[in-house]
């Protein structure tokens, strides 16, 4: 069959992206609809089957305390991509908007705004989680708070970048001329113009996210055990790492997966959305 869409088709011809983009489609599948296929609670204990191998009952073994490893990854699954979309939706929504407002407005507001993102640029992003979640205080939806607040500063200066190589073309000053509102001129003139470098850095920033969330709950401040979450999981396994390595070789390679999988989707839709990137 041919493809006659031009991005799709290049898209395609990276065999490394599109393989990543079937895993990573397979992972939200069985992430969100495997719980319904699992007969085990992920946080009930179960003293007797403590540190259990592989088997029909337990495809991946049991934990410390005898929970089902495939089980809590799945349930982990939930709680980890699902606080990353969220993180990247709230840096997303909150940097486009100070983006677009500052770029094409300018003046104080924009100068203002500027050095703030600069100042907070300077910052580690991880760092910026930590500091947000300890006053928002631990728990999933307050990492998640936490992971957007750290990634507004990459999304509002990419959005600004692109506003300012665009607004001062022609055909925006020809919009301007005819008398068009800001808001349409914003929505229909310029912001279709920066679309793709935005769809790509939320696809790149997913894996981000996802290990920030991981990191936090690994340190105690993010989700809570008994949740199940990939990041907490590693850090409740790693006292029995030598006796049973399953409970955290698995959740890490999970993140390890996602990770590769956002890394390369992202690579292969930079080079189909802008072609200057592939020359």
């Amino acid at each position: 069959m041919k493809i006659k869409n031009k991005k799709l088709k290049i898209f395609l011809s990276r065999k490394i992206s599109v393989i990543a983009a079937v895993i990573f489609i397979i992972m939200l599948l069985v992430v969100f609809v495997g719980p319904f296929l699992s007969p085990h609670d992920p946080i009930r204990m179960d003293a007797g089957n403590r540190s259990q191998g592989v088997s029909w009952s337990h495809w991946l073994g049991t934990d410390d305390i005898g929970r089902d490893i495939f089980t809590r990854i799945i349930y982990g699954g939930q709680y980890s991509i699902g606080l990353a979309f969220l993180g990247v939706s709230i840096s997303l929504v909150l940097g486009l908007t100070l983006g677009l407002s500052s770029g094409y407005y300018g003046g104080i507001f924009d100068a203002a705004v500027s050095r703030f993102i600069d100042f907070l640029m300077s910052v580690p992003a991880f760092l910026i989680a930590i500091v947000s979640l300890t006053i928002l205080g631990s728990g999933g939806i307050n990492s998640a708070i936490a992971v957007g607040i750290s990634g507004i500063p990459l999304f509002m200066r990419i959005t600004r970048s692109g506003v300012l190589a665009v607004k001062d073309m022609d055909y925006v000053r020809s919009c301007r001329m005819m008398g068009l509102s800001d808001s349409k001129i914003i929505v229909t003139h310029i912001l279709p113009g920066i679309i793709p470098l935005i769809i790509v850095t939320s696809t790149l920033q997913l894996g981000t996210a996802l290990l920030t969330v991981s990191a936090l709950s690994f340190l105690g401040i993010g989700v809570n055990p008994p949740t199940p979450e990939w990041g907490s999981m590693m850090a409740t396994a790693r006292l029995f790492v030598l006796s049973s390595p399953r409970a955290t070789i698995i959740p890490g390679s999970a993140i390890t997966l996602f990770v590769m999988c956002t890394s390369l989707i992202g690579d292969g839709l930079r080079d189909a959305l802008d072609p200057k990137s592939r020359e």
